[in-house]
C-alpha cells in the first residue's frame, strides 16, 4: 500500500490483496499487532500492510473481521485474526525457522508461560502507569511475581531466549510489552540483581534485527500513549502530514 496512514471511519475500502499476497491489517502502536509483525520479520515473510484506526474503525473492517481487531491477515481468500492464532498460522504455513517446538511437552511449556504472562504481566503493565501509592506497590508486586516465574524458566533452560538459542514463539509474544515497559515503570530499570536472566534477555531481544525493524523509540510510544490517555489516540504519530 502506498501510505502507512490509518484508514478511519468513512474511508473507502482498499482493493483486496492480489493473489498470493499476504496482507496484514494492523495499527502501528498496537502491541498485539506488533507480535505478528515480529514473526513476519523473523521468518522473512513478504507482506503488505493496511493500517486502521482502532478508535474510529472503518466500516469495511467489520466485513473482514467481525471483531474488527488487529492483527487480521488476508491470505489467498482466507481470513486469520487474533495475534497468537496469526503467529501459529504463519509458523505452520510459511517456510523458515520454526517458532513453536514440535514436542508436545515443550509446546505446553510455552503455553503455560504465556498464561503466566497474560495473568500477571500483560494487564498489570497496562494499568501500572496510572497507579499511585499503595495501589502501584501492589501492582508492582504482581508484575515482579510474573517476571520471577519467567526468570526461573530461563535459569532452568540455560538458554538466552525462551525459544532456546534463538527467539521463538513466546519471545515474540512477550516482547511488545517489554519494549513499552519503560513507560509504566516511569524510567525505572528492572532489578538486575533479582532478574538477571530477564534483564539479559531484554538486552538480547532489543539487539535482534527483526526487533529493531519493528521498533519505535520511547518518545514515539509515549506520544501515542499520551493521546490514548486523553481519549484521542493518533495512529499516525510520527508520519508526515
Amino acid at each position: 500500500m502506498p501510505s502507512e496512514k490509518a484508514f478511519k471511519t468513512g474511508s473507502s475500502a482498499p482493493d483486496p490483496p492480489a493473489p498470493g499476497v499476504l496482507r496484514l491489517i494492523s495499527m502501528r502502536f498496537c502491541p498485539f499487532a506488533h507480535r505478528t509483525r515480529l514473526v513476519l520479520a523473523a521468518k522473512g515473510i513478504e507482506y503488505e500492510t493496511v493500517n486502521v484506526s482502532l478508535k474510529n474503525k472503518p466500516e469495511w473492517f467489520f466485513d473482514i473481521n467481525p471483531l474488527a481487531k488487529v492483527p487480521t491477515m488476508q491470505h489467498d481468500g482466507k481470513i486469520v485474526y487474533e495475534s497468537l492464532v496469526c503467529n501459529e498460522y504463519l509458523d505452520q504455513v510459511f517456510p523458515g525457522r520454526k517458532m513453536l517446538p514440535e514436542d508436545p511437552l515443550d509446546k505446553a511449556r510455552i503455553g503455560m508461560l504465556q498464561a503466566v504472562f497474560d495473568d500477571k504481566i500483560l494487564g498489570t503493565s497496562f494499568k501500572l502507569g496510572r497507579l499511585e501509592g499503595e495501589e502501584r506497590q501492589k501492582a508492582m508486586k504482581v508484575l515482579k511475581d510474573g517476571l520471577s516465574i519467567l526468570e526461573k524458566d530461563l535459569v532452568s533452560s540455560g538458554k538466552p531466549f525462551f525459544g532456546g538459542d534463538q527467539p521463538g514463539f513466546l519471545d515474540y509474544s512477550l516482547w511488545p510489552w517489554f519494549e513499552r515497559l519503560a513507560m509504566p515503570l516511569r524510567g525505572e530499570k528492572l532489578p538486575e540483581a533479582e532478574l538477571p536472566k530477564i534483564v539479559a534477555w531484554q538486552a538480547a531481544m532489543a539487539d535482534r534485527p527483526e526487533v529493531k525493524t519493528c521498533a519505535f523509540d520511547n518518545a514515539t510510544h509515549l506520544k501515542f500513549v499520551e493521546g490514548y490517555r486523553a481519549g484521542n489516540p493518533d495512529p499516525d504519530v510520527g508520519l508526515a502530514a
